[in-house]
């Protein structure tokens, strides 16, 4: 989510917002880490897609694609802690199948 009318904390530099959003991200990024010991196994080498969802009249930056909702049929979701900049808010969650 993402709410256009509110600007930066004035109290924040730009720096210590970075540092914060950056910390979030390497939160989530841990996070995702951590789940391959209790998602399920796979025997084959697989990849995965990071989908950003977005309102639909902001400029995604260069290099990334335009997608509709990937959905997993019969799935389990995992929803991983979040974080909250003065602007985002991110709510992470894993969707997965089991027993592929």
């Amino acid at each position: 989510q993402c709410d256009k009318s509110i600007r930066p904390q004035p109290n924040l530099s730009r720096t210590e917002d970075l540092k914060a959003i950056q910390r979030g991200i390497q939160d989530v990024i841990r996070q995702i880490v951590g789940c391959v010991t209790f998602l399920p196994s796979l025997e084959t080498s697989c990849s995965f897609d990071l989908l950003i969802f977005t309102d639909r009249d902001v400029d995604i930056p260069e290099g990334w694609d335009e997608t509709t909702a990937k959905l997993v049929p019969n799935c389990s979701d995992l929803k991983l802690k979040g974080f909250t900049t003065s602007i985002h808010t991110v709510n992470p969650t894993i969707s997965y199948r089991g027993g592929v």
